[in-house]
Order: structure tokens, then C-alpha cells, then sequence
């Protein structure tokens, strides 16, 4: 199997409560030793900072951010399971705004403005 698409659906109490979103994996020729290819089908929104609308997903542990080495994939240690569970857990999360870089609590309200077009649809 080299091909995969995986439907994730948002937490209770998050802006992606009951949402269901859609994501496309390609298994390289070298799978496990290099992560997977994660494709967001974004339908043209960026919905969080690390979900862009041109489909990339931003998580270290697929190495398409930069970050510490302990964070990226693993050959051996990291899998496709925990790669879905980082995406619905530390993605999709109640406070994306804090996704951003360098983004902490002095932010607040800013966070709960970010959100608050997906907490009313």
C-alpha cells in the first residue's frame, strides 16, 4: 500500500467540533525510514496555521516544519497512527491561534477572535 486517505473529525469544545476533514497520505518508496506526504484538502481555506489552503500540513513530525531533531520523524519509533493523532490532537486543538510561532497566552484575545468564525458555522 503506498496510497492512504484518512477522514479526521474535530474534538468537542474545539472550532472543529464535528468537522470532518480530509487528508491524503503518500507512502514513499522508502516508508518508514522517511515520513509520509500529508496533503490537506483544503478547498481553498486555511482553516489553521498549520493547515495552509494550499493543502500543506505543518507538523514537525513529518518534517515540513523545522524544529528540535526529537520532534521529526524517527525511523524505526514514529508511525503513521501517531501522525493522525498529532494532527487531531495538537492541530486541530480548541486554541489554534497558539499554533503560530512565538504566540503565548498574553494573546488571548487574539486567539478567541480567531476563532470565532468556526465556533459560529
Amino acid at each position: 500500500m503506498d496510497l492512504l486517505r484518512a477522514a479526521i473529525i474535530g474534538a468537542e469544545g474545539t472550532p472543529y467540533h464535528d468537522g470532518l476533514f480530509f487528508f491524503d497520505v503518500l507512502f514513499p518508496y522508502d516508508y518508514p525510514n522517511e515520513p509520509p506526504l500529508v496533503h490537506y484538502h483544503s478547498r481553498g481555506l486555511g482553516l489553521n496555521p498549520n493547515l495552509y489552503d494550499t493543502g500543506k500540513v505543518c507538523l514537525s513530525l513529518i518534517n515540513t516544519w523545522d524544529c528540535e531533531t526529537n520532534e521529526m520523524w524517527t525511523p524505526g519509533v514514529s508511525t503513521m497512527l501517531q501522525v493522525l493523532v498529532s494532527i487531531q490532537g495538537l492541530i486541530l486543538n480548541a486554541k489554534p491561534y497558539f499554533n503560530e510561532p512565538h504566540m503565548n497566552e498574553e494573546y488571548n484575545e487574539s486567539s478567541l477572535e480567531y476563532n470565532e468564525p468556526y465556533f459560529n458555522h
